[in-house]
């Protein structure tokens, strides 16, 4: 059976500016073709196995602060025209065709939260891609900003691209702690770090300093008990982890161990069919994998500019 015949579940789309059709791919070469994938059937694979996109939602809607100890997150102010010019999902704007996407897009993940077993940490979702330049941080944050938009979610947005962190630069804030620094001292507490936001129920916790060990870090007893944290402590709490591309650096891996879900984002007429088998092989210890197709056509509707096109 063929990688493609493997990628089951497609979540939707995020149209991108106008360009001309492709030429068919042939011999031999494996570029993955929006209509190719369009057409990939579910498959035996339990892992790309979803509950009906309908399901009801359990949990009610509570915006909880984080305990504090005394000690108050810093507030990120984003300017909502900014966002809005580079196709950011922005409460309360108008009914955009990528914020149609994103709405299809987390039905099926928070199908997923509200049906999973005690224990399985299914609200912790990894936002990853095989290689770089896929548009996986624009992915990521319009998921966040749009379950956040959900009546009964909330939602931290973890920066864990730990090379390349570029969440606070599309926000257009400067944020210099976050989780390396978590990790590293052990008098830093998590209010000292994550920065709540004006966009109503979402929080941010950026990647902080660079370390010539973060794989060690985030593998550590310090991590998993952090991440057992955030899964735990609220109920109706969605974390999503905008990840390192899984071809390009080693945490990727790591963190996948520790995920309930995972987006796989893969770029129309560039991501190749090798290229998405090794990056599925590298995170088969999660069940819940599913793939994101971005800068594809969408069709009977119109392209529209993204993010990093």
């Amino acid at each position: 059976m063929s990688i493609i015949e493997r990628v089951v579940n497609l979540l939707g789309t995020v149209p991108q500016a106008p360009k001309k059709p492709s030429a068919a791919v042939g011999g031999g070469n494996d570029t993955l073709r929006p209509n190719l994938i369009e057409r990939a059937v579910r498959g035996n694979d339990p892992r790309f196995d979803f509950p009906d996109r309908g399901m009801a939602i359990k949990s009610e809607a509570r915006a909880i602060p984080e305990p504090t100890s005394g000690r108050s997150a810093r507030t990120l102010k984003f300017d909502l025209n900014r966002l809005r010019r580079q196709n950011i999902i922005v409460p309360g704007g108008d009914r955009t065709p990528i914020a149609e996407c994103f709405r299809r897009i987390k039905r099926p993940i928070l199908a997923n939260v509200a049906s999973a077993e005690f224990g399985t940490a299914a609200n912790l979702v990894m936002v990853t891609s095989p290689q770089e330049n896929t548009g996986k941080t624009f992915c990521a944050i319009n998921l966040a900003i749009s379950i956040a938009m959900e009546l009964d979610r909330t939602v931290l947005l973890v920066d864990v691209d730990l090379a390349k962190p570029s969440i606070p630069s599309v926000f257009g804030v400067n944020v210099e702690r976050g989780l390396m620094d978590l990790l590293l001292d052990r008098n830093v507490e998590l209010a000292d770090v994550l920065c709540r936001t004006n966009i109503e129920k979402l929080s941010l916790l950026a990647a902080g300093k660079k370390q010539p060990n973060a794989t060690e870090l985030l593998a550590s007893e310090t991590m998993r008990e952090l991440l057992r944290e955030l899964a735990e402590r609220y109920q109706d709490r969605i974390v999503v982890f905008d990840s390192p591309p899984l071809l390009k650096a080693s945490e990727a891996a790591v963190l996948a161990s520790r995920m309930g879900q995972i987006v796989m984002v893969v770029e129309a007429l560039k991501t190749t069919g090798s290229e998405l088998k090794d990056a599925l092989s590298r995170i088969e210890s999660c069940n819940r994998v599913s793939l994101l197709l971005n800068k594809g056509e969408v069709p009977g509707s119109y392209y529209f500019g993204g993010y990093g096109s």
